[in-house]
Order: C-alpha cells, then sequence, then structure tokens
C-alpha cells in the first residue's frame, strides 16, 4: 500500500516537474525571440543610421570636392587666360587702335565728306546740303559762285570695302538717271485757299 501511495506522489512530482520544464522552456523561448527581434531591430536601425550617415558624408565631401575642383579648374584657366593675354598684348592694343582709327575715320569721312569731296567734284564747299536719307548729301555746283548753269548733284557716301547701296538709294539713283527729276513752285496760300473751298464745301454737303 505505501509503495502504490509513493508511486502515486512520484508520478504526480514527475508530472509536475515535467509542466515546470516545459513552461520555463516556453518562457526561456519567447525571451529568446525577444531577444533576437530587439537585435534584428537594432541591427535594421544601425544600417539605416549607418545608410544616412555615409548618405551625409559623402554629400559633405562631395559639395567639398566639387568646389575643389571648380576652383582648381578656374585657376587653370585664369592662369592660362593670363599668359595668352600677356602674350597676345600687344596684338590686342593693336587690333584695337586700327578698329578705333577705322571708326574714328569712317566718322570723319561722313562728317567732313564735303571737303573732301570739294576738290573732286568741283563745288564750293558751302553748296553742299546734307540729308542723311535716302542720300547723304545733294550738291548744288555754282550755287554759290553764281554761275550761268548749275548742276545738281546726288551724293551717297560709303566707308570701308562695301559699296554696295540700299534698295532705297538704287531708286533715287535710277530716278536721277533716268530724268525723272523736276523742279516745282509751290504757292501755299493758293493751297490753303483750295483746302478752304474743300472743307467750306465738306461742311455744306453736311
Amino acid at each position: 500500500m505505501q509503495i502504490d501511495l509513493f508511486l502515486y506522489f512520484s508520478i504526480i512530482l514527475l508530472l509536475l516537474l515535467i509542466a515546470v520544464v516545459l513552461y520555463y522552456s516556453f518562457k526561456v523561448s519567447r525571451l529568446y525571440k525577444r531577444i533576437e527581434d530587439a537585435r534584428m531591430e537594432a541591427q535594421s536601425q544601425a544600417q539605416i543610421q549607418a545608410r544616412q550617415n555615409f548618405e551625409a558624408w559623402v554629400q559633405q565631401h562631395s559639395q567639398q570636392l566639387s568646389m575643389q575642383l571648380e576652383q582648381s579648374i578656374r585657376t587653370e584657366y585664369e592662369g592660362k587666360l593670363k599668359i595668352w593675354m600677356e602674350e597676345n598684348e600687344k596684338n590686342i592694343r593693336k587690333d584695337a587702335i586700327s578698329k578705333s582709327i577705322n571708326t574714328l575715320l569712317g566718322k570723319i569721312g561722313e562728317e567732313f565728306a564735303p571737303i573732301f569731296l570739294a576738290e573732286k567734284l568741283n563745288v564750293n564747299p558751302r553748296d553742299f546740303r546734307h540729308l542723311g536719307s535716302p542720300v547723304d548729301y545733294i550738291a548744288f555746283k555754282g550755287l554759290s559762285d553764281e554761275e550761268a548753269q548749275s548742276e545738281i548733284i546726288f551724293i551717297e557716301v560709303k566707308m570701308g570695302k562695301n559699296f554696295g547701296i540700299s534698295t532705297r538709294e538704287r531708286r533715287v539713283r535710277d530716278a536721277v538717271q533716268n530724268q525723272r527729276v523736276s523742279y516745282q513752285v509751290v504757292n501755299m496760300n493758293d493751297m490753303l485757299s483750295e483746302l478752304k473751298d474743300k472743307l467750306n464745301s465738306e461742311m455744306q454737303n453736311i
């Protein structure tokens, strides 16, 4: 009887022990899982932080590298430009002086053309009249000298290598060469009188 009772309690204790072992095994397993989850989370956060830190470092250093590279290129080409300017300074000055002289001579030529043309065309400089468009000058040859016969000369002044004339200038030239030129005396009193009569007529019609 005692043996059966001892065996019964032994089985109960064994079952309790097995239950306790299983319970704590389950708790330990859950604890390990939490530890693993925490480790994975920490690793993921560490990777994200490391990537962010790396990107920030790359951005900072790439900007510095870009600025250094830009400064290096600028310094290099500024040096090359300075050397080129020193080597070509005489040519640059010579070209600038030449262009200035040509511009100045062009302006002098246009402004003082009558003085230069007076002897060539045998026209008194006082007989030149400047128009500008569609021709530069009209010379009334013999006007100041009161010659019996006068001549009217249309003059277009060209500078440089371009001696071509524009369409408007060509039309003036053709009109002169084809003798499509006239001289008219207009009495403004007659014109105003005609205008007045016309206005009165229109008023009466209204």
